[in-house]
């Protein structure tokens, strides 16, 4: 039956349908119906609600769904999961740390010994090369004066020598005399 724009509508109430009230099943049903996600058959969103119970369609209309875990971003986590907990310092006050805290300073005064006597081993490379060119400058200066001193020792031994036959060192140097062969 083709209606028309109010015709028997506003009557007396003959064609008139009477509101129900819905049952609590049919509220919650119809809540849930308008909370929920759009599907993507539908172009308007309805589709087939399941029954739920009071208990659970409260708790759902008031927390989110639940996503799926990206594989990605739990990959990450896992594998900087050390780095942040280092930066927080929750292993600080683990239990296994404290145990094993005397190794910890045992290793730590390991460190600092190797890192002393690598210094104390610089330092005295240093100061034997420093010794071996201070030695090489002295040597070259004992030469010299040993060099010195031989050459006076053979001139004292000369003038001895030339002075057990009569002869004395000559005062002006020694002249060249000419070649019969040059002209």
């Amino acid at each position: 039956m083709i209606w028309k724009r109010g015709s028997q509508r506003k009557g007396n109430g003959a064609g008139k349908k009477a509101n129900r009230r819905l049952t609590p099943e049919e509220m919650q049903a119809r809540s849930v119906a308008a909370n929920a996600p759009k599907s993507r058959r539908t172009k308007r969103g309805r589709g087939h609600v399941k029954p739920l119970d009071p208990q659970q369609a409260d708790r759902t209309s008031r927390t989110r769904r639940a996503k799926r875990p990206n594989p990605v971003g739990a990959a990450l986590q896992r594998a900087f999961a050390p780095i942040r907990r280092s930066l927080t310092g929750e292993w600080l006050g683990a239990p296994d740390v404290l145990r094993h805290l005397p190794f910890a300073a045992f290793l730590g005064l390991l460190f600092v010994g190797y890192i002393y006597l690598q210094y104390r081993y610089e330092y005295d490379e240093r100061a034997i090369k420093e010794g071996r060119k201070e030695l090489r400058n002295l040597r070259h200066h004992e030469q010299a004066l040993r060099g010195r001193f031989e050459s006076q020792l053979q001139r004292s031994r000369l003038d001895e020598a030339m002075a057990d036959i009569d002869l004395a060192a000559p005062d002006t140097p020694p002249r060249i005399l000419p070649d019969a062969t040059t002209p």
